[in-house]
């Protein structure tokens, strides 16, 4: 019984953080949370990959 709390428990900290960064992200402005350049990214709607931003330059 209280194996099945703890692990509930711990799968609603990563989800509640993991929805956190996202709020967090999306207040700062990041387009896409995921993708490490996403302040640095010129497409309106999607990040672009890391070869497009090399040959951008």
């Amino acid at each position: 019984m209280w194996q099945n709390i703890i692990v509930f428990l711990v799968i609603g900290a990563i989800i509640a953080g993991a929805i956190a960064k996202i709020v967090i992200d999306r207040k700062n402005g990041v387009k896409c949370s995921g993708c490490p350049y996403s302040k640095e990214c010129s497409t309106a709607g999607m990040c672009s990959s890391q070869t497009d931003l090399e040959t951008d330059k």
